[in-house]
Order: structure tokens, then sequence, then C-alpha cells
């Protein structure tokens, strides 16, 4: 399992990694087209649409990052105030219906891709698939993590990242630093 772990831990490295480039792709993308207009007098057609593919493809790639370690939004005041089981039941179940959205985007996303395969970006010329498909890549991959996390939470406890028991740590500190 730990072997696995790594495994996702690095390709989530990879799809970060990948965000990062594209963002910078982004700014070069966009600086180009502000100085090719405003300096040039000379606007550059295509721009606005790689730019729009780059930020969907950047957005959702880190998405799966941000779902891998956990940085989404989350409600832990009362869920902390649980016993250990039932707190990591409800992450369970939290997880749970987080993927249950996924998946369901994941096969919206898919059919959107399938549907209008044969219509192309006006500009780039180029099937709107690859816009599309940045959902369902995404999505498929945050569908992995979760799936790996909601395991290693019921099955796995003790194979928690460092982070995870960091947190865990703290919040059991100040539970009891408050009881005294």
């Amino acid at each position: 399992m730990k072997s696995l772990l790594r495994v996702v831990d690095r390709i989530v490295d990879v799809f970060a990694t990948v965000a990062g480039l594209l963002m910078v792709a982004l700014t070069v993308v966009v600086t180009t087209a502000v100085v090719s207009r405003y300096a040039f007098d000379l606007p550059i057609r295509s721009t606005t649409e790689m730019s729009g593919l780059i930020f969907a493809w950047l957005v959702f790639l880190a998405a799966i990052s941000v779902t891998h370690h956990q940085d989404n939004i989350a409600v832990t005041y009362f869920r902390s105030k649980l016993p250990a089981l039932v707190e990591r039941l409800v992450e369970a179940v939290m997880k749970m219906m987080m993927l249950v959205f996924a998946g369901y985007l994941t096969r919206s996303s898919l059919e959107l891709t399938t549907a209008l395969a044969d219509q192309k970006l006006p500009a780039l010329q180029i099937s709107t698939s690859w816009l599309n498909a940045s959902v369902a890549v995404a999505f498929i991959a945050i569908s992995v993590v979760l799936v790996v996390q909601i395991v290693v939470d019921l099955f796995f406890p003790h194979l928690r990242t460092p982070a995870e028991e960091d947190e865990l740590g703290e919040r059991a500190e100040g539970m009891v630093g408050g009881a005294e």
C-alpha cells in the first residue's frame, strides 16, 4: 500500500508540475497578447483561445493536487469534536460524496467531449475536445485520488501522510490543553 501511495504522490506531483508550466505558458501568452495589441497595434487572434485553453487545463490539473493534499475547504471544527472512529467515518463519507460528484462530472465531461469532437475552435482550428477533455482528465485523476484516500482512511489509518498526522496531533493537543 505504501508503494501505491508513493506512485499516487509522484503522479500528482507530475500534474502539479504541468500546472505550474501551464501557468508560465499562460503568462507568456497573455503578455504577448497585451504587448502585441497595445504596443504594436497588432492583435493576435488566437491568443484569446490559447489563454482559455491553457487556463482550463491549469485549473483542472491544479484541482488534482488540491484534492490530493486535502487543501480544499473543509469544516473541521465540528468534525474534530467527534470520537476518532466517528471522525474517520465522517471523513470517508464526505470523500465518498466527493467521489460521486467527481464520477458524475467525469461521465458528463466525457459525453460532452465526444459529442462536440467535430466542433473546432475558430482561431486555432483544433477540436473543442482539447478544451473539454481537461475536465474529464482532472476528474478521473481526482476520482483515483479520492478512492485511495478513502481506502487509507478506512483500512490503513497508520499510513496517513505526515501533514495529516501533524494536523491530527495539533487537534489532539488543543483538546488536551483546553481540558486542563
